[in-house]
């Protein structure tokens, strides 16, 4: 009898105490799925990034390491708006080289990098 108790508790204890943890439809846990949308100054932030991981690996000469933001702008591309952030190379010796945009979309994600702007 003992052994019949002892199971029922622990089945209940098993079935009410794991319950909470699932969450059904219209559950409230406090934070919002709704991607915000980035300031020109973290778009600034996540270009920099981008440029010095470009230099740490090789896919950019390190004379780009430390260029300077040259003009950021907000733009549409396919409908969506994004940040255009233009860094200006004076020490690159091929002239289409010289400028690099790197495109951010409204929500802090890279988009892509080139030297046309395109």
């Amino acid at each position: 009898m003992k052994k019949i108790i002892t199971k029922v508790a622990v089945a209940a204890i098993l079935a009410f105490g794991v319950n909470p943890l699932y969450a059904g439809a219209g559950h409230d846990h406090g934070h919002s799925h709704s991607q915000e949308k980035i300031s020109e100054a973290k778009a600034k932030e996540i270009a920099i990034r981008a440029v010095k991981n470009y230099t740490l690996n090789g896919k950019l000469d390190k004379s780009w390491e430390n260029v300077p933001i040259d003009t950021i702008k907000k733009q549409t591309y396919q409908s969506a708006p994004e940040w255009a952030v233009t860094f200006k190379n004076q020490k690159e010796s091929n002239m289409e080289r010289q400028k690099l945009y790197v495109f951010v979309n409204q929500y802090g994600e890279m988009t892509g990098a080139n030297f046309t702007g395109q």
